[in-house]
């Protein structure tokens, strides 16, 4: 009884003391945690200072939230390479206030220079870009992807009409796509850039952009390429913007609760590039529809739980009923011959899609977090069509003493072709998944384990019908005057390609990974390992795989400047529909993952000229790659084999400078280097020979023939050089005027006849150069004294864009043509000319 009496006495006490401390229900206190660039901070601590036990951790978002007695306290804001912050909140019982804090890289004197830590961190394997910077770059594209595409480095991306790029030689459908960190698809029928639409991301809604070009961690999916990692703002405030231009409109809101738990961001899109298409190589009657609208919810009922729904709708739309096209072929050191078709029928393509996810973060404790999703992709596809085209190929006249200059002369080539459509594909992607956050110390542990349901129910009908004077037509073989019968196999009328086929396919993968990052430092370097391990089994193929991943980063402590880091892996890629399905429509239910070993050594230098501080990244790389799946690729459509009938490699040198010139304005310019190539298994095809041993299109007239084992044959994105460059410059004396400049120069790519072997890609095509120039007039300023409807504006833009100035024509792919003589001729497909677009810009 005595020991009964004194834990009474205890208790009593216990609770006494804490009466005073928390007779009120408590209040709130949460904001958002940012650098001096604006950008979020995740990872930083905040703690109550008199009682250091009670705080939290920021989110990839920089916001945080934790429950406070009601009385004056002083919060600690701490983060690895700032300077800690403290900040004094009056907290109220029952309410939430809003503190929003900026945190200051942490500075030190080197000689003749001054190096902040928000121009450099360590090197993590991925790239943070400024996501201020996606709505001054114009481009036909605007866009994340746009960024992508300018300044991420080792991307190349050759048709201004799509937001898909290849990165380090490989393919697009090789590239992660992360948004509030759940992955993200794309329609699969899509062929050209015309059909594309919107992309995925909405620009307006982005907070922070993360990018990697290779050698990226284990916490990061199954791809061989790049991860672009996007997160959408979580508003503080009420706060939107609106857009329009000759190509469509935008607009999007967010808001938040007086107590900050309920946020709501929402954003909608809509584009019509007629008038961009018309200006194109086909004439016709163009009529695009491309719209979109998404939402993301946020709920945090208290500092332990943050719950998010996020909901995604696109509808692309694409008509199109073609009249004419023409091209040239040649240059006057040769002979010019002119391609003109003329069409009839039409082509109506559907891609929609519909993407929901839900999260709840559980804040375990000051140093973990647990997060539990559900995702769910469904895309209905549909692409009909019937085009007649009927062409002739003519000599012209280049003799400039003609009164006929440029003039028709004799037609070398009469045919035309027919294709037939009728595709449906219907997919669904299901996936579940736990992940986890945990700080120990000097280490960062992730984790992961997710299950995927993939259904796939594909309906296929194809066909080509060709009709020329090089083709073996079906014909009676009879002379003038005889009869055939009709029920002769000579009379029947055969498809050129013909594709009859049905598919249903229902795919499970497990996937798990583990990765720590361990920060330590001895007495001259400070020295970041991250290393991790991936694993994964697929049903369909009874594929299991294992991926150990490690990057390792290392900062001399006498250089702040400086940051020397190398990474390497495996990286597997495990089969979609697109590659197991062949060109012929069968299904390979033996295919295997793509794989790669990845080796990546790089650089971060940062220095000043003059005032200006400047940074200059590189990255040397190898990467060794088997059980490729070949493919061609045909505008934007990749056309997969359907085996596992290659090995590759692929090995180059990328470098970027950048840094502001002017404040605020940063501009810079990045190079590429890459040789990529393959070689097919077991490929082989016989070259013919007449008696003078000339080569021979075909067996006729032959008069020996040899087979051909071609070896390592370049990849269809084996592009050796590439170089951008990205300006930002204003007005002396007139800061709100300013001009972009967006160059692309690459050069060209190899290709060949669709279809034909591979080891007839030998060609080289055309260089591929544009140059888009921006100006832009920033006609409302925030906190202006304005009246009447402008006063409820924040800031306002008006913007000129000159798209393709120098109105050079780019070529996204060739089509063969023959002759009388049986000389193939390929006939380029432009790309756009040079246009003008108007856009206008208000933020509120």
């Amino acid at each position: 009884m005595r020991k009964i009496g004194r834990f009474l006495l205890l208790l009593t006490v216990a609770f006494g003391c804490g009466v005073p401390l928390f007779a009120q229900s408590p209040g709130w206190v949460g904001g958002k945690v940012t650098d001096t660039l604006g950008r979020p901070l995740d990872l930083v601590n905040v703690v109550w200072k008199a009682r250091p036990q009670v705080g939290a951790t920021t989110d990839e978002n920089g916001s945080y939230q934790l429950s406070l007695p009601a009385r004056e306290a002083v919060l600690v804001f701490s983060c690895l390479g700032y300077e800690p912050k403290e900040v004094t909140v009056q907290v109220v019982s029952g309410r939430k206030q809003v503190v929003d804090v900026c945190l200051t890289p942490k500075a030190r004197q080197l000689p003749r220079m001054v190096v902040s830590d928000e121009k450099y961190v360590f090197n993590s394997g991925v790239e943070h870009m400024d996501s201020k910077m996606i709505t001054h770059i114009p481009a036909m594209s605007a866009g994340v992807e746009g960024l992508i595409k300018s300044s991420g480095l080792g991307v190349h991306a050759n048709n201004e009409l799509s937001s898909q790029y290849n990165v380090r030689g490989g393919s697009y459908d090789e590239n992660l796509v992360y948004v509030n960190g759940m992955e993200v698809f794309r329609p699969f029928l899509i062929r050209s850039g015309q059909q594309e639409g919107l992309s995925f991301i909405h620009p307006d809604m982005v907070s922070s952009v993360r990018f990697s070009s290779g050698g990226f961690d284990a916490m990061y999916g199954d791809k061989m390429a790049s991860v672009l990692d996007v997160s959408y703002k979580e508003p503080s405030r009420n706060a939107g913007s609106f857009s329009a231009s000759l190509l469509g409109a935008s607009a999007h809101w967010g808001g938040t609760t007086s107590d900050q738990k309920f946020s709501c961001l929402a954003g909608a899109r809509y584009q019509s590039n007629a008038y961009m298409l018309k200006q194109m190589q086909t004439k016709g009657n163009y009529r695009p529809n491309f719209t979109d609208a998404q939402a993301l919810l946020r709920y945090r009922p208290n500092e332990r739980w943050k719950f998010s729904l996020f909901g995604n709708y696109a509808r692309n739309v694409y008509r199109l009923t073609p009249e004419t096209g023409e091209a040239t072929i040649g240059n006057i050191l040769t002979t010019i011959q002119r391609l003109t078709i003329y069409y009839d029928g039409q082509e109506e393509d559907a891609y929609q899609t519909l993407f929901g996810s839900f999260a709840a973060a559980w804040q375990c404790s000051r140093f973990s977090e647990i997060t539990f999703s559900l995702t769910a992709f469904h895309s209905l596809e549909k692409e009909t069509f019937d085009i007649n085209a009927e062409y002739w190929l003519s000599d012209i006249n280049m003799d400039f003493g003609s009164d006929q200059l440029g003039e028709t002369l004799s037609s070398r080539s009469v045919g035309g072709e027919l294709h037939h459509g009728r595709n449906f594909l219907n997919a669904d992607i299901f996936n579940g998944e736990a992940k986890g956050t945990h700080r120990l110390g000097t280490h960062v542990l992730r984790w992961g384990l997710s299950c995927r349901r993939e259904f796939t129910d594909d309906r296929l009908q194809e066909w080509y019908m060709y009709d020329s004077s090089f083709y073996s037509l079906p014909h009676p073989y009879t002379a003038p005057g005889d009869s055939v019968p009709f029920s002769d196999s000579s009379r029947l009328l055969l498809a050129s390609s013909y594709l009859n086929v049905s598919h249903t396919l229902a795919n499970n993968r497990l996937t798990a990974y583990v990765q720590d990052s361990w920060e330590f430092g001895l007495e001259r370097f400070r020295y970041t390992l991250t290393y991790g391990l991936r694993a994964s089994y697929a049903t369909f193929n009874q594929e299991r795989l294992l991926t150990p991943r490690l990057r390792f980063a290392m900062r001399p402590m006498e250089r702040r400047d400086l940051s020397l880091y190398f990474a390497t892996g495996w990286y597997y890629q495990p089969p979609l529909y697109k590659e197991m399905r062949t060109p012929g429509g069968l299904l390979n239910g033996d295919i295997r993952s793509q794989k790669s070993y990845q080796l990546i050594v790089g650089a971060d230098y940062l220095f000043h000229w003059g005032e200006r501080l400047f940074k200059l990244s590189g990255e040397l790389y190898y990467k060794y790659l088997w059980d490729l799946v070949s493919y061609e690729v045909d505008n934007v459509r990749t056309i997969y084999s359907g085996y596992n009938d290659a090995v590759g490699f692929a090995w180059g040198a990328d470098a970027k400078l950048s840094g502001e010139l002017l404040p605020g304005l940063e501009s810079w310019l990045s190079v590429s280097l890459l040789n990529t190539k393959e070689d097919l298994l077991n490929d082989s095809y016989v070259q013919y020979y007449d008696s003078l041993g000339q080569k021979l299109p075909s067996a006729e007239n032959a008069s020996h023939a040899d087979t051909v084992h071609p070896g390592w044959l370049p990849r269809p994105t084996d592009q050796r050089f590439a170089l951008h460059l990205f300006f930002q410059d204003e007005i002396p004396n007139h800061p709100r005027f300013k001009a972009h400049v967006n160059l692309m120069y690459a050069t060209p790519l190899p290709y060949g006849i669709v279809g034909k072997p591979k080891a007839l890609y030998t060609r080289r095509g055309k260089a591929y150069f544009r140059t888009d120039v921006g100006f832009s007039w920033k006609f409302l300023e925030e906190n202006a004294s304005r009246t009447g409807w402008l006063s409820g504006f924040k800031a306002g833009y008006v913007s000129l864009e000159l798209l393709n100035m120098f109105n050079y024509y780019n070529v996204i792919s060739y089509t063969a043509v023959s002759d009388i003589d049986g000389n193939a001729y390929m006939t380029p497909n432009y790309l756009t000319p040079r246009l003008y677009n108007l856009k206008i810009r208000f933020e509120f």
